[in-house]
């Protein structure tokens, strides 16, 4: 919800006029909760083991994040794809928005065209040439039929890409490649694997795509060619798959309610849960680094684990925050997108 509310009210009564003025009241305070959120009011106080070092607030709610170098990409709900500059991430600056038809709720980045990816449920997916990061450029749209999340393979620079997405009952292969003729970006479509459950979340691993679907768990697929994508393998998780990473032999599942999963895939064709660990909250978001687990919890926050023995994940340390969607951690600094707070920029003390 993003619409400007006037202020400027006028009436002939006294009582229509005051009628209007509270009406209008509520909807600013209204619309002003839907698409513009606060900041926290006071820093974490890094009991923790971490500590916010900067925030802020997007219209929207922030769903997904992504950073390459300097510029965050956020998927924002209704708000769109919202450009960041994190240049210096304790000022993190709003830079544009790509306006999408339907909420954004996954997002990927093609640094060696500056391509930004937006997974938009019922309309698939949006692509942006962010050339010109303070105006983004819709190029064109992908095939979906309720399209969660994406992620891309840089290929050939200036010509191809390659987009898999996490496609409501399945996996969804595509090709993005530039038309010269039109001087744009376009999509073909390579595969559809499709299947029962609702796919959640997507993440490539060296040539395997593993699909996080909800009450199935944890789905792998050979995806060394996209046209030519093939299932290998899968195992149900306890919970609700929400989201995967992944790391040498092992996988990393956000499984809702019962928080962290975590997977041998050294066999792709038969996966085996090796354990586990609870967040305090709805795991929905994950990511790995450097033998830690970063979890968004939710009401819980980011929730963070040692992984160096996977089949005994250790609290190893956690940020308050009202509402983790999702996390994302490159250089000293962790990344959460908040539906509350926008985007947290968090540091280990």
């Amino acid at each position: 919800m993003t619409e400007r509310v006037s202020t400027g009210i006028m009436g002939t009564k006294h009582l229509h006029g005051v009628v209007t003025l509270l009406v209008a009241a509520a909807v600013l305070v209204y619309a002003a909760g839907c698409a513009q959120k606060g900041s926290p009011v006071e820093p974490d106080d890094g009991t923790g083991g971490y500590r916010i070092v900067g925030t802020l607030a997007i219209a929207g709610y922030a769903e997904d994040v992504e950073v390459a170098g300097t510029l965050c990409v956020l998927a924002a709900g209704q708000g769109g794809l919202v450009l960041v500059d994190v240049s210096d991430p304790a000022n993190p600056e709003y830079l544009s928005t790509g306006e999408t038809s339907y909420p954004a709720m996954g997002c990927s980045y093609v640094a060696s065209d500056s391509l930004a990816f937006a997974a938009i449920g019922a309309q698939g997916i949006y692509v942006y040439d962010v050339s010109d990061l303070l105006n983004p450029v819709w190029q064109s749209n992908g095939q979906g039929t309720f399209t969660r999340d994406v992620v891309t393979r840089e290929v050939t620079p200036g010509d191809y890409h390659e987009v898999l997405t996490a496609d409501g009952y399945g996996l969804k292969a595509q090709e993005c490649y530039w038309y010269a003729g039109l001087e744009t970006w376009y999509f073909r479509q390579a595969s559809d694997e499709g299947g029962s459950g609702v796919a959640r979340g997507i993440c490539l691993h060296g040539n395997l795509a593993l699909l996080a679907i909800e009450e199935l768990g944890l789905s792998i697929y050979d995806a060394t060619d996209v046209r030519n994508v093939f299932f290998l393998g899968s195992v149900d998780t306890p919970g609700e798959a929400r989201a995967v990473a992944a790391e040498g032999d092992y996988a990393y599942v956000a499984d809702w309610r019962r928080g962290l999963q975590v997977i041998d895939i050294s066999d792709p064709s038969s996966p085996s849960i090796i354990g586990s660990a609870d967040t305090d909250g709805m795991a929905d978001g994950i990511t790995y680094r450097d033998g830690k687990v970063y979890v968004a919890a939710h009401t819980g926050g980011l929730r963070v684990f040692d992984v160096t023995d996977p089949t005994n994940p250790r609290a190893a340390g956690f940020l308050e925050t009202p509402f983790a969607n999702d996390v994302f951690v490159t250089g000293s600094y962790v990344y959460v997108a908040d539906r509350d707070w926008g985007l947290v920029v968090a540091e280990e003390e």
